[in-house]
Order: structure tokens, then C-alpha cells, then sequence
């Protein structure tokens, strides 16, 4: 082709799509101005990937709050900084005599953690299993836990409602037993009157279970009401209320109120499940340089990081960002571990990188009202991250899919873009907080995009329509199809 008929037609095509940009951008502020949307209240920014052009652009520089948008940028700091292959060791150690013919330790062991955000209570019973066989068989001396990886503060900043035994208010520690939860199994009794039959898993030695549930008859609703508290020094289980006589049984998950007293309660009850003895008590302290001169009885290896980033995209943990996020930290040389340690590092990230503006983290979860970050920031850390080959497939990957799966898995149930938008959502209810960001997939463009509404909408499902309302205009405005 002629070079000359080239060039003419690569500007026509431009023109063709500054032309569609230009009524989308129309389009997309008539529906705001319809459904009486103040656009202080958001902020929206949608870029042409292939073109590195603006889309849509309203109020896109005026810093929000994203609410968990903002593990976008705890994920991908971390896919950087620690890298997509990134594991997470639990060290055991020895401070005394082992005798590997009968499996006696006549000591202290010692269980060193450095922050597995994956110690489910599967994952701890095959710890336990290991352990076993590699010989042990008693421990004469005390359980000791190391908890230094971190610092001592256990409940992140933005955590208001730390009152509450909510699971997605986790208390963080480098030795955290099943996400910080607990499992609280319910099922109805034999006949009408008699009490529920309670439950938790894992078992946690130490833990304290009352239960005063009884079963209703059959057909009735099933009224029951499940809490976690401190109370005298120990997380305590409280059931009361009702279930219906051959009600269906299930869970109910609420928060551990300690860290290491209740990883070393689990730990102890599978022990004894598995034949190991513990003489001493369960205690915490450091593993002293002289102990870890020696090298480790055990090193545990967690799964690898883009495991924990799926979780933290696809289910929105709050457990697994903060874990991620302290663990930056550390990385960040800011020993032991801190939220101002992990904001610190990804801040520094960003300015290497020399993206745009300057986001305001606090916690990497997004929890609170003091993150701050704009849909143009958003969107341009989302175009970052498309040009890093080494880990934008295991990003991609892990946000939730369009009317398919995670967060997602109830949304654009009235579009087209079943399957075609990848993206992390973001609630708030207290705070009148929804957002929704990610990149929409067509045939032959990529977008990025983020919707972030603060304080706007008569309530949640108002804005997620419009949020939706916005990302299928892009797609259907450009002739993509």
C-alpha cells in the first residue's frame, strides 16, 4: 500500500474514533446529569489501551476513596516487589536434645512465622502431618511462638468496627491460624426443645464454646444468632437462638479475637490428634540467634504469591492484603513488619515507576476512609501493569470475571459483557462507597477502566447499575463488537 494512502487512512481512523470518544464522553455526562448524579461524588476515567487515549474522563483527577479498588495496587506492588513465585516459609526449630529413635525433644520448640496468609486449617494439619514424620513425637518443653515478623499491632488502620466479630475484620499476625476465623458448625437437634448442636473448626484448644440455641419445629424460621468475643483472656463462641427441627445444618464464620494463643491452640489440638505431646505451655518469644545458627528442624512452604492475590482480587480478602501488605514492609527493610512500613513501600514503588499523582494508603485492603486514589491513577496503574509480561497474565487472571465467578459472579446479568470485563469491585455501605475498576476485553481493543462513587446514588445497586450502564456504553460506542 502506498505509504502516502497509509498515513490518510490511520488519520481517518482517528478522527472516526476522537469522534466516538467525543459522544461516549456526551453520553456518559447526560446519564450522570438524568439520574442526578453530583460529579463531585465521582469519578470516572476509561482509556484506550492500544491508542493510550482517553475515553471517558469526569472528575478523573479528584482523589476517592476506592475502597477494596485499592487491593489493585496491593496486588500489583506485590506481583513486583516480591514477585509472582513468591512463597511465605513457617520455620521449626529445636532448643535442646532431640533423639530421632523414640521422637523425644527434650526442649523447647520453637515455630518461627513469617506471615503465610495461607495457613487454613487444612493447610495446618498437613504442617502437623510432616512434623510427625519427620519423627517427632513429644516436646518436653514449651511451645514457643514466634511472632516478630511483624509488629504487635494486630488490627489495621481503618478497622472502625474492630468491635464486631465480622471474619473480614481479621486480626493480622505472622502466624495466623485459618485466616484469622473460625467455622462455626450448626445443626438442629433430635426433637423440638433440644439444643443445637455447635461446632467449630478447626478445633482451637483454649477457645470457649456456650451455646444456648435450641430447636425449633419443623417449618419455622430459622432465627439464630452467632457471635465472637474476648471475654476473660479468650476468644469465646456464643450461639443462641433457634433452627428448625431437620433445618439444613451450616456455617457460620466469625473472627478470632488473638493471634499467636489461638495458633498455638489449633496447633496443640492437632498435635494430639496426630500423636505428638506437648508437656509445657504455649508461650511466645524469639527465636535467639544462636537457635537459628543451627538451621531450621522444618521449613514449611506456603503456596505461591499470585495464590493469594487471586484471593484478595476474585474474593476481596481483607486477611490476604493485609498479610501481602505487611509483608512489603519487611521487604521494604522495615523490620518487623508495619502498615506505615507497607504504605511506605508502595508508595516508593509508585514514584520509581513514575506513575501519576500520589495515592494515600493506608491498610491494602482499602478498609475505612483514609485511602485515597484517582480513577486516573487507577486506570494508569492498570495500564502498567498490561506491559509487565512477567505477572500481568497471573493479574489478569485473578479479577473477578464478568457474570462468571468471584465478586463479579452476580454482575452484568442484563449485558453483553458476560465473560468480557475483568475487574475488582469495592464496597463500603457505611460509607456510601462503591467502585468498580478493571479492563474490558473486546475483540479488538482493550480498556481500562475505573467508576468510583463516593456518597452518590439512592444506595448500592444504583450505582453498580451505573457503573455497568457506563462500562457497556464503552463497548457498545466504539463499535468493537
Amino acid at each position: 500500500m502506498d505509504k502516502k494512502i497509509f498515513c490518510c487512512m490511520m488519520l481517518w481512523l482517528l478522527a472516526v474514533s476522537a469522534s466516538a470518544y467525543s459522544n461516549l464522553q456526551q453520553r456518559v455526562e447526560q446519564i450522570l446529569h438524568q439520574h442526578n448524579y453530583d460529579t463531585a461524588g465521582i469519578g470516572i476515567m476509561v482509556v484506550d489501551l492500544e491508542q493510550d487515549s482517553v475515553v471517558i474522563s469526569v472528575n478523573a483527577d479528584s482523589p476517592m476513596n476506592p475502597a477494596s479498588v485499592n487491593k489493585l495496587l496491593t496486588g500489583a506492588a506485590a506481583m513486583e516487589l516480591l514477585g509472582p513465585t513468591y512463597t511465605f516459609s513457617t520455620n521449626v526449630y529445636m532448643d535442646g536434645d532431640f533423639n530421632s529413635q523414640n521422637g523425644i525433644l527434650k526442649g523447647d520448640l520453637y515455630i518461627q512465622g513469617r506471615g503465610d496468609p495461607g495457613f487454613s486449617a487444612e493447610r495446618l494439619w498437613l504442617f502437623v502431618q510432616h512434623l510427625y514424620h519427620r519423627g517427632l513425637r513429644e516436646v518436653q518443653g514449651d511451645l514457643v511462638l514466634d511472632n516478630s515478623f511483624f509488629d504487635s499491632v494486630s488490627l489495621g488502620p481503618g478497622y472502625y468496627e474492630g468491635a464486631s466479630s465480622f471474619a473480614y475484620l481479621p486480626l493480622i499476625s505472622p502466624l495466623a491460624a485459618n485466616f484469622s476465623t473460625v467455622a462455626i458448625h450448626h445443626r438442629s437437634g433430635y426433637a423440638e426443645g433440644s439444643p443445637v448442636a455447635v461446632d467449630i473448626f478447626p478445633k482451637i484448644e483454649g477457645v470457649v464454646v456456650r451455646s444456648s440455641a435450641r430447636t425449633a419445629p419443623a417449618g419455622t424460621r430459622r432465627n439464630l444468632d452467632v457471635t465472637t468475643s474476648l471475654t476473660a483472656g479468650k476468644t469465646q463462641v456464643d450461639v443462641r437462638g433457634e433452627l428448625p427441627l431437620n433445618g439444613t445444618p451450616g456455617y457460620t464464620y466469625r473472627r478470632l479475637w488473638q493471634t499467636w494463643e489461638v495458633f498455638g491452640g489449633a496447633l496443640r489440638a492437632m498435635f494430639t490428634e496426630s500423636g505428638i505431646s506437648v508437656m509445657g505451655q504455649t508461650v511466645e518469644g524469639v527465636v535467639s540467634e544462636t537457635i537459628e545458627r543451627q538451621g531450621p528442624f522444618y521449613s514449611f512452604t506456603s503456596r505461591r504469591l499470585t495464590d493469594f492475590v487471586d484471593n484478595m482480587f476474585k474474593f476481596s480478602s481483607n486477611f490476604a492484603s493485609e498479610m501481602v501488605f505487611k509483608t512489603l514492609s519487611v521487604k521494604n527493610n522495615s523490620v518487623p513488619g508495619s502498615w506505615q512500613g507497607g504504605a511506605q513501600a508502595i508508595t516508593q514503588w509508585w514514584h520509581n515507576r513514575e506513575l501519576p499523582g500520589a495515592p494515600v494508603m493506608v491498610n491494602g485492603s482499602g478498609m475505612g476512609d483514609e485511602n485515597r486514589i484517582s480513577a486516573s491513577e487507577i486506570t494508569a496503574l492498570l495500564s502498567y501493569v498490561q506491559q509487565q509480561k512477567s505477572y500481568y497474565p497471573d493479574f489478569l487472571s485473578a479479577l473477578s470475571v464478568s457474570n462468571v465467578d468471584g465478586t463479579l459472579a452476580d454482575r452484568f446479568r442484563q449485558s453483553r459483557l458476560r465473560g468480557v470485563v475483568r475487574g475488582k469491585t469495592g464496597t463500603l455501605n457505611s460509607l456510601r462507597v462503591s467502585t468498580l475498576a478493571g479492563y474490558i476485553l473486546l475483540r479488538d481493543k482493550t480498556y481500562a477502566f475505573a467508576v468510583l462513587c463516593n456518597n452518590v446514588g439512592s444506595g448500592q445497586f444504583d450505582n453498580w447499575v451505573m457503573q455497568e450502564r457506563i462500562v457497556d456504553l464503552v463497548a457498545a460506542g466504539t463499535g468493537a463488537w
